[in-house]
């Protein structure tokens, strides 16, 4: 069957949405005002062209309406039919609310530039709302878009590819062990794997992301009615189907997130990885008994293939050195082995540190619990309330609750914390065996990203990164995409 014009237009509004995540990285991550322009004229245009898209669409369905009774039956009929088809029922109002949480957030920040309250900085304010309404794009482009489960496989393959893109770039620039420069920040010359991102914590977020929807991808194709072998034979078919199946191919992609992620000597975002990977295998068989030997298979092989085989290969006891260098044993270390009464030597910033300046930066909350000092100019304001024992200088703290508190109050953290524990409810009400095997497994995949984002928030400021916060905010909406079955019961009465 052709395809019509409009679904043509749409395919390919969402094969540039996906080029506009695949770029989102390359630019330092997007987080310079220049990238954040690029990426906001970008996404800015996808969501006008989705809704003029759209817009000329209902027009025309209605004017076939009107034309239809005067016209042949058989004909209007068919034409109305194949107009319906091309936007089957997507969003639900929980998306829109979702959205509109997202946008209230926006206009919460942009008070001060509208004379209500303060900012320090302007210019800085505006850069962060011009964020906010990039993320808030994102999500309706997502809505109006990915309405059906292959365009939710063709969107989470897309951030599956961007992931694999950056990791084998971060590992060829890792493996050169050179300095070299990206768009003027220079980089390279270290122990740990940054790719094209200025910090290598937030490209482990990046991998988490990515590996969450590769495992959704994997989970998802697992998640059939397929016979299960009864002899040897058979077994050794499935295992040749296996291999020569997709899912290999996305298995040995994961392989290649993985190394990237223990490259990166990330402590929070490798720990937060395998937590959430022990969770997930546990929410799935509690919750999801089609998917309990799949989900229990992929776990073992990611913990034995990928964790023990491939990660002492790359380097993984370097993350566990990192985690336990703490603040008493680099000061013990110190203290053994430096000359009395001289300064320790700095090696790099303890958790303890990490956790001493988000106390300190709680000051700033307490100061203005509810409007916040203005979007994105914690830089500015921290200095004021910083102790003296903290000899780093913080462009923003190891922690994005509190930044976002600072920075928005109270206010604007709840409007954030609702829309994802709306999100969490939504993912949790997806995992379950009324639910399609591939909804089944993208909704495992968003959950372990929501669960590692907000745990890695606690130590680290990616919520503060734009493309993670992009990627972060296209899972929260690929969520909302997905249609809750209804329940037997309610299918019976009606």
């Amino acid at each position: 069957m052709r395809l019509s014009w409009a679904r043509q237009a749409e395919r390919g509004l969402l094969g540039f949405f996906v080029l506009a995540l695949i770029w989102a990285p390359v630019p330092l991550a997007s987080n310079r005002g220049w990238g954040v322009a690029i990426l906001a004229a970008w996404v800015g245009l996808l969501l006008s062209g989705t809704l003029a898209l759209q817009a000329w669409t209902v027009c025309r369905q209605r004017r076939l309406s009107l034309h239809a009774a005067r016209a042949d039956h058989r004909r209007g009929r068919h034409d109305i039919v194949d107009l319906v088809d091309l936007n089957p029922p997507g969003s639900t109002r929980g998306a829109w609310v979702v959205a509109g949480l997202l946008a209230l957030f926006g206009l919460w920040a942009s008070l001060p530039l509208l004379g209500v309250g303060e900012t320090a900085d302007a210019f800085v304010t505006r850069q962060y709302v011009l964020r906010c309404a990039t993320y808030t794009a994102a999500f309706v482009v997502v809505q109006r878009l990915v309405n059906t489960p292959r365009r939710r496989l063709f969107l989470m393959s897309g951030l599956l590819a961007a992931g694999v893109l950056q990791a084998l770039l971060a590992v060829v620039l890792f493996s050169a062990g050179g300095q070299y420069e990206i768009f003027g920040h220079p980089t390279g010359g270290s122990t740990r794997a940054s790719g094209t991102f200025a910090n290598p914590d937030h490209l482990a977020q990046f991998m988490v992301l990515t590996l969450s929807a590769g495992i959704g991808i994997m989970l998802a194709q697992m998640g059939g009615d397929a016979a299960r072998p009864r002899n040897g034979r058979e077994r050794l078919l499935a295992l040749m189907r296996f291999v020569m199946s997709p899912k290999m191919l996305v298995r040995l992609l994961l392989v290649v997130l993985v190394i990237t992620l223990v490259l990166t000597r990330s402590r929070a975002g490798n720990g937060a990885f395998f937590i959430a990977l022990f969770l997930l295998c546990g929410w799935v068989m509690w919750t999801s008994p089609r998917l309990r030997l799949p989900a229990g298979l992929l776990v073992v092989s990611l913990l034995v293939v990928d964790l023990v085989v491939i990660g002492q290969w790359v380097g993984l006891d370097q993350v566990v050195q990192r985690l336990q260098a703490t603040e008493l044993a680099q000061q013990a270390e110190a203290a053994a082995s430096g000359t009395p009464g001289a300064p320790p030597p700095r090696r790099e910033e303890t958790m303890e540190e990490r956790l001493r300046a988000a106390e300190d930066a709680l000051q700033l909350v307490r100061l203005k619990p509810w409007t916040g000092w203005g979007g994105g100019t914690f830089h500015i304001n921290f200095p004021a309330v910083k102790q003296q024992a903290l000899p780093l200088r913080y462009d923003h703290v190891h922690n994005d609750y509190v930044e976002i508190a600072a920075d928005t109050g109270l206010t604007g953290l709840a409007l954030l914390a609702l829309a994802v524990g709306l999100t969490v409810w939504r993912v949790a009400r997806l995992m379950s065996d009324r639910t399609g095997p591939l909804d089944r497994g993208i909704a495992a995949g968003v959950g372990m990203a929501l669960f590692c984002a907000l745990l890695h928030a606690t130590v680290d400021f990616n919520l503060q990164v734009t493309t993670n916060a992009l990627v972060l905010t296209v899972l929260l909406a690929v969520a909302w995409s997905v249609p809750v079955p209804a329940r037997a019961d309610r299918v019976k009465s009606r």
